[in-house]
C-alpha cells in the first residue's frame, strides 16, 4: 500500500507508520485475547495482505470497543453538550480502554515481532529495548486507532438515533449492540440492528413522561 507523508524528518514517527499497519493493529488485539485468556504459549501471526485469514477473535475483541461508544454515548442523556461541557481536562476513556495489563502486554509483544521482522532484530533482549524505545509512539498511534474508531461509530449511532426520533441516549444499550462487520486494510466496517420494538418502547416512554410534565407542571397554571 503507498503513502504520502508530508513530513519526513521525523524518523520516529516514520518508523512507526511503516511499522503498524492495520494487520499490526488486528495483531494487538488478538494478542490481548490470548493474554487475557492465559493462554499465550503460541499466538498466530496476522500477516499483511492476508487479512481474510486471520481468527474472528480479533473482531470479537474490537466488538469491546464498539461497546466503548456506546457505554459514551450513555452519558450523554438526553443533554450531549452539558456531558461534553462537564468533562475535565484528565477525561480519556480510550486511555482507559488501551493501557490495561493486557493491551499494554500485546503492544508491546507485537512491537517485538514486527522488529523481528522489519529490523531482524532475534535477540530478545536487544528486542525488548528496541520496543521499549518505540512503545511511546506506537502507543500513540493505537490511541488515534482507536479514538478514530469510536468517534465514528459514536457519530453514526447517534445520527441514526436522531433520525429515529430517539434524542434521550440514555438507554441506548437496550437498542443496539454494535457489532465489527467486515475488516480491510483500510479501516473498521460495523453492523448494528436496532431493536425496533425497544425503541417504541422507550419513545412511548419518553413521550408519556413530557405529557406528564406538561400537564403537572406548575408553570402551566
Amino acid at each position: 500500500m503507498s503513502r504520502f507523508i508530508r513530513d519526513k524528518g521525523d524518523r520516529r514517527r516514520n518508523e512507526v507508520i511503516e511499522m503498524f499497519d492495520m494487520a499490526e493493529f488486528c495483531q494487538v488485539f488478538l494478542t490481548a485475547h490470548y493474554i487475557r485468556n492465559g493462554d499465550d504459549s503460541y499466538i498466530p501471526l496476522i500477516q499483511r495482505g492476508r487479512l481474510d485469514q486471520m481468527p474472528s477473535e480479533v473482531a470479537d475483541e474490537m466488538d469491546a470497543m464498539l461497546k466503548l461508544a456506546v457505554i459514551e454515548i450513555e452519558k450523554m442523556g438526553n443533554d450531549p453538550k452539558a456531558f461534553i461541557e462537564s468533562r475535565g481536562e484528565d477525561y480519556d476513556p480510550v486511555s482507559d480502554f488501551i493501557d490495561t495489563p493486557e493491551m499494554k502486554d500485546a503492544l508491546g509483544n507485537t512491537i517485538m515481532r514486527r522488529l523481528r521482522i522489519t529490523e531482524g532484530l532475534h535477540d530478545e533482549e536487544e528486542a525488548y529495548e528496541r520496543a521499549k524505545e518505540l512503545m511511546p509512539e506506537v502507543r500513540d498511534a493505537l490511541h488515534a486507532f482507536v479514538a478514530g474508531n469510536l468517534s465514528q461509530t459514536m457519530y453514526n449511532l447517534v445520527k441514526e438515533l436522531h433520525q429515529k426520533g430517539l434524542h434521550d441516549l440514555s438507554r441506548v444499550s437496550e437498542l443496539v449492540e454494535p457489532k465489527v462487520a467486515m475488516i480491510d486494510d483500510r479501516g473498521i466496517a460495523f453492523s448494528a440492528e436496532i431493536d425496533r420494538k425497544k425503541l417504541d418502547e422507550i419513545l412511548g416512554d419518553s413521550k408519556d413522561k413530557e405529557e406528564t410534565k406538561v400537564k403537572y407542571d406548575p408553570a402551566w397554571g
